[in-house]
């Protein structure tokens, strides 16, 4: 018998199915508890239980004998054959040989990570492992915002990987603020969001920041915190905003805030608040250059662009 029930995952996510096969195939009724328990997905687990009993592999949730001892010839073909991602790639092939021959920036989110850990765990060679995190944790952007502590506790980390990758993010984060110590001109845009976007990604709550510039549009020192939310929101007062600008100094400045839910596609709240920023701003002789909202992907919205008009 050839197994099919399967087929399309297994040629999708081919690690991660085996990881479920071998877990699955040492249970005479596999149940999603008992899978959660050995480290599968809960939805991963869900789904391709479901697929073995519409495929009629495991009717009434026990495994049919043909389908077991297949899927268990699977499995001995896989061991046998080193398989895994890294041991299917040739040599020249692998992250580290790619990265010593200076095509680092090349390499995939999951082929950096593995740089990273070095080795796998388990049955997961590392770029399963490393595949597996981001696939997990939501990406790059959802692995950074772990602390040290949860990271630990993933599935296949321990304590000295776990700092490895923490050290990681946070060079990346302090890469970031380096470079507003170099007073970057915000004539454009893309330049504030270039600035900025990097730093806010990380972030899981929304925050409302402040940009002051001098008359030649030099950010003044780091963007100031002027409040701080939660993923649905954050208050944003004129007064707080333009109180952080007079300290630094500022001829004008740039507002910026991020939308956790990655869509940088302003509310009817934002633009009222850009309004409102606006006025005060010619209040106070501080010019409101723009409003940035930040999603993911480096993603955002120019209000002054999108919504000339609210600065009229």
């Amino acid at each position: 018998m050839t197994p099919s029930g399967l087929a399309g995952p297994l040629a999708e996510r081919r690690s991660a199915v085996l990881g479920f096969l071998r877990a699955a195939t040492a249970l005479d009724q596999p149940r999603l508890a008992e899978l959660i328990a050995a480290g599968i997905p809960r939805w991963d687990a869900d789904a391709w239980l479901r697929r073995l009993y519409h495929a009629g592999e495991m009717p009434g949730g026990t495994w049919a004998a043909e389908a077991r001892t297949a899927y268990r010839a699977l499995l001995a073909e896989a061991d046998a054959a080193g398989d895994g991602a890294l041991a299917r790639l040739p040599e020249q092939e692998r992250p580290r040989e790619r990265a010593l021959r200076g095509d680092i920036a090349e390499l995939d989110d999951a082929e950096l990570v593995a740089l990273l850990l070095r080795t796998g765990s388990g049955d997961e060679d590392v770029i399963e492992l490393a595949q597996r995190l981001l696939h997990e944790h939501g990406g790059l952007v959802g692995m950074a915002r772990l602390g040290t502590g949860e990271l630990t506790e993933a599935r296949g980390l321990g304590p000295a990987k776990a700092a490895e990758l923490a050290a990681a993010f946070e060079l990346g984060r302090r890469l970031s603020t380096a470079a507003l110590r170099e007073r970057p001109q915000l004539k454009a845009p893309e330049q504030a969001a270039a600035l900025v976007a990097p730093l806010m990604a990380a972030l899981g709550h929304e925050e409302f920041w402040c940009l002051p510039l001098d008359a030649r549009l030099h950010l003044l020192g780091e963007p100031r915190v002027v409040s701080q939310g939660d993923v649905d929101g954050t208050d944003a007062p004129p007064r707080a905003f333009y109180r952080l600008a007079l300290r630094a100094g500022a001829v004008s400045a740039i507002a910026v805030h991020n939308h956790p839910s990655g869509d940088p596609a302003p509310s009817a709240a934002d633009r009222e608040l850009t309004r409102g920023l606006v006025v005060a701003g010619r209040t106070v002789g501080v010019a409101l250059n723009d409003h940035l909202i930040v999603g993911d992907g480096g993603r955002y919205v120019s209000l002054r662009r999108e919504h000339p008009e609210l600065f009229r």
